[in-house]
């Protein structure tokens, strides 16, 4: 899977658990923002694959600064789809087509087919890779008692990399394509998306369009993950193999695409669990603790779990 975060204004990376979040903040962020009846109905976003809700993304990035009426349907469609779903899939993202996400998923299988005595050369924090099998010291935080994060992860941030950490990269020697040059075309790829998400999230809101991109505007808006859930190896009776167990993304909110069905969001009003599908074109954006707080709780951050055997992407803002 690709993720990317926006984690500009927060000094931790690290995703909490739905339990943990609301303590974890400073308190202050925007109060202009009030609480909208959840009665108040908009648009409905488009049914492309049974009822999950899909946004022509293609409208917010060309839109630019322009209130068109078609830019408002759509807007009333995200606050729709964010309010009822906690997430939508973007499409219409021609800086990130469907032949593009198979070029990145290639290089991704490459990366992590490297052997593990190479991986440890560059795991964490001077190194990108992260996960178990490079020792319970690199592994990903488990997020529920009694799982264990079995999750795979090469992160790359050039904020990190400018402050020293996470500099260490494998080169053209190791790949058909040289690490940091790759990942730093699909950072300036995802920002076009990400911007006008920021801007967008505003706008649906009726509050002035740099509301949020403004505390985004020091170097790149997030980070970027690409995983590997290699399976259930390391279970046991007492220990579960979750991938990444249930939790909230702690940033304002993420991309994420997958290469096989897996991904799961809890429904903010039933508490079941919603299977998502793969959109070999789209990323699903997904809300965040960040936005949650940005608007007082207006937006809810989406619980999601990450079960084991697939690849992802992820853009994380």
């Amino acid at each position: 899977s690709i993720c990317t975060y926006a984690t500009m204004m927060f000094p931790y990376r690290a995703r909490i658990p739905q339990f943990a979040r609301r303590s974890r903040f400073p308190v202050g962020f925007s109060s202009r923002v009030k609480f909208w009846p959840r009665s108040v109905k908009y648009a409905t976003a488009a049914d492309n694959d049974n009822g999950h809700p899909v946004i022509d993304c293609l409208v917010l990035i060309n839109s630019k600064d322009e209130c068109t009426k078609e830019k408002s349907i759509v807007l009333g469609q995200m606050l729709d789809a964010l309010q009822n779903r906690g997430y939508f899939y973007a499409k219409g993202v021609q800086s990130m087509p469907a032949t593009y996400i198979k070029k990145a998923y290639r290089f991704l299988h490459e990366v992590h087919s490297l052997p593990l005595d190479v991986k440890m050369k560059y795991v964490k924090p001077y190194g990108t890779y992260s996960g178990l099998d490079a020792g319970e010291k690199y592994a990903e935080y488990d997020y529920e008692q009694g799982t264990r994060s079995s999750v795979r992860s090469w992160d790359y941030s050039r904020t990190r990399s400018s402050e020293g950490k996470g500099t260490n990269f494998p080169g053209s020697d190791l790949l058909s394509a040289p690490f940091q040059p790759f990942l730093d075309d699909m950072y300036d790829r995802q920002n076009v998306l990400g911007t006008a998400l920021m801007v967008a999230f505003a706008e649906m809101l009726s509050l002035p369009p740099d509301t949020f991109n403004k505390y985004y505007t020091s170097g790149d808006l997030g980070t970027i993950r690409l995983l590997y859930y290699p399976g259930a190896e390391t279970s046991t009776e007492e220990v579960v193999d979750s991938g990444i167990s249930a939790h909230t993304d702690f940033e304002a909110f993420t991309l994420m695409h997958q290469d096989a069905p897996g991904l799961r969001f809890m429904s903010p009003d039933s508490g079941a669990w919603i299977d998502a599908p793969v959109r070999e074109g789209e990323f699903v954006v997904i809300l965040g603790d960040v936005m949650e707080r940005f608007t007082n709780g207006v937006l809810k951050a989406t619980v999601s779990v990450e079960p084991s055997r697939l690849f992802a992407i992820i853009l994380t803002f």
